[in-house]
C-alpha cells in the first residue's frame, strides 16, 4: 500500500505535528511584539501616560507678546502650565490670556495662606466684574484636602493642583524667602506686571489689581 501511494504522488507529510502550532502562532505574537515596541517607543519620547501631560507646558508663540523666552520675572510672559482641577477638568494657564490674573500659590497646611485667603475671595467678589480672573494653585496636596479648603473659604474662583511640585521651581516660589504664598500678577496679554512674596492684604490688592484694570483694554 505504501508503494502505491508513492507511486501516485501521495508522500506521506514528514513534518512533525506540533510543525502546524508553531506557525499558528508566529503571527499573533509577532503582532503582539510590535504593540509591545511601539508602545515601548511612545514611552521613551516622553508620551508614557495622561499624568505626563500635566505641569509646565511650552507657551504658544502666538500668546508670547515679549519675543523673550517665559520668566517669572515683572515684564516677561509668565510660563505656561497644565494643571488638574481638584472637582475635575483640566486648568492651562494661556487659555486664560484676554483677561488680568492674579495667580497664587498655597497650601492648606501654609498659615500665611490661610490668612491672606478671605481677602482673595473678597477681591474677586468685588473684581469679577471687570474682568479680573483669580487662580489659586495648590502645591502637592490631595483633592480631598483642596475641596475642604475651598468650602471653608468660600472659593470660587479656580484651582488647580501642581501634583508634583514641578511648578514651585520654575515659577521660583518665594523668591528671597523661599516660600508660599507667593502672588504674580499678570495682564491681560499674560505679561507678568507685579509679585509679592507673602500674604497679601486688602490694601495690597486693591493698589496691584487697580494698576492690572487700567491697562485693560
Amino acid at each position: 500500500m505504501d508503494n502505491m501511494n508513492e507511486a501516485n504522488g501521495d508522500v506521506p507529510d514528514a513534518r512533525p505535528r506540533w510543525a502546524g502550532v508553531v506557525q499558528s502562532l508566529i503571527l499573533p505574537l509577532g503582532l503582539l511584539a510590535v504593540i509591545l515596541g511601539g508602545l515601548w517607543y511612545w514611552d521613551s519620547r516622553g508620551g508614557g501616560g495622561i499624568e505626563d501631560a500635566y505641569g509646565a507646558v511650552e507657551l504658544p508663540e502666538a500668546k508670547n507678546p515679549t519675543g523673550r523666552s517665559p520668566a517669572p520675572e515683572v515684564g516677561r510672559a509668565g510660563p505656561d502650565f497644565l494643571l488638574e482641577q481638584p472637582g475635575g477638568g483640566t486648568l492651562r494657564l494661556s487659555d486664560l490670556q484676554g483677561q488680568p490674573i492674579v495667580l497664587n500659590f498655597w497650601a492648606s497646611w501654609c498659615a500665611p495662606c490661610r490668612a491672606e485667603m478671605p481677602d482673595l475671595v473678597r477681591a474677586y467678589a468685588e473684581y469679577r466684574k471687570d474682568g479680573l480672573e483669580i487662580v489659586a494653585v495648590n502645591l502637592q496636596e490631595t483633592n480631598d484636602q483642596v475641596l475642604k479648603f475651598a468650602e471653608e473659604f468660600g472659593i470660587e474662583f479656580p484651582i488647580a493642583i501642581d501634583r508634583d511640585g514641578e511648578l514651585k521651581d520654575i515659577w521660583r516660589l518665594g523668591g528671597p524667602i523661599d516660600g508660599i504664598p507667593t502672588s504674580y500678577f499678570l495682564d491681560e496679554a499674560g505679561v507678568l506686571q507685579d509679585i509679592t512674596y507673602g500674604p497679601l492684604t486688602d490694601e495690597m490688592l486693591a493698589e496691584r489689581i487697580g494698576l492690572l484694570l487700567e491697562g485693560t483694554s
